[in-house]
């Protein structure tokens, strides 16, 4: 949970292409748990330096460097140096902007990806994501917000962008696993058991529970929390109350989601809503 000195910006701007996150933090004691996004994660560091695990990679992400998290790619993240912290600004781009950028910007055949490398130091390009944060956190205007944006997230992809033979994201999990992630998709408003999920999936329960963290490093409960957070996000843009909210996804009440909005994201449910456009 993000203390005093931490202070983090999380929004949703609905202008921008397919709707997008974007975050603006300086972190000290605040720890990202372990997470993932259906989202890229485009993020630039300018001071201090955060010590990362991203799948099985661990590193630490100085200023001047550009990270790059493709969907679902679990991670975690926090200071290196509690005293020194550090700052950054993230773009949470879909898949399907991502890959609509790539077709004008690299022509051509092949698979698009950005390689396998998720840490790059390039002074220029993170100087170029933190001021289009700057244009989208600050501007009024929606058309510069989108110039910004799409300039600054176009030059990663001309750079580090690569068309290959290589499927994008192609991670083979069994199919009683996808099976368990799509039924806590659909579901995730009721108040679940383990041993609903694995009825449903036709496995034992111990089992399950195993075979699902091996598979997509969370626990089924931190897979569950997540699209339930994700469709709280939804709902809060639109100006849903946190309380109708808290219902609607499948949390207890209110201060239930307050609690996992903040350990998650840092923010309080009420903060990215107003943030939001």
């Amino acid at each position: 949970m993000a203390k005093t000195r931490d202070r983090l910006k999380l929004w949703h701007d609905s202008t921008l292409p397919g709707g997008m996150d974007l975050l603006r933090a300086s972190c000290f004691d605040y720890r990202y748990p372990a997470h993932s996004h259906d989202q890229f994660v485009i993020a630039a560091f300018v001071r201090g330096a955060q010590h990362h695990r991203i799948a099985r990679y661990q590193g630490i992400a100085e200023p001047g460097t550009v990270m790059i998290i493709p969907p679902g790619e679990v991670h975690t993240g926090e200071a290196v140096e509690c005293d020194l912290g550090w700052d950054y600004c993230a773009f949470y781009p879909t898949a399907q902007f991502v890959d609509a950028l790539a077709t004008d910007i690299l022509p051509g055949a092949g698979n698009f990806d950005f390689g396998r490398d998720l840490l790059r130091h390039n002074t220029g390009l993170a100087d170029g994501l933190l001021k289009a944060s700057f244009f989208a956190s600050g501007s009024l205007d929606p058309l510069e917000r989108q110039c910004a944006v799409y300039e600054a997230l176009g030059n990663i992809i001309a750079r580090y962008g690569e068309r290959t033979g290589r499927s994008v994201r192609a991670v083979s999990r069994p199919a009683d696993i996808r099976k368990a992630q799509a039924f806590l998709a659909d579901e995730f408003h009721g108040h679940l058991s383990i041993d609903a999920v694995a009825s449903a999936v036709g496995i034992s329960q111990y089992h399950l529970m195993r075979s699902f963290r091996v598979a997509t490093g969370l626990s089924i409960h931190q897979f569950l929390t997540q699209v339930r957070l994700g469709h709280a996000k939804a709902l809060l843009a639109k100006g849903v109350s946190a309380a109708q909210t808290a219902t609607s996804v499948g949390f207890y009440d209110q201060s239930h989601l307050i609690n996992q909005f903040r350990r998650y994201f840092g923010v309080t449910p009420k903060q990215y809503a107003v943030e939001s456009r």
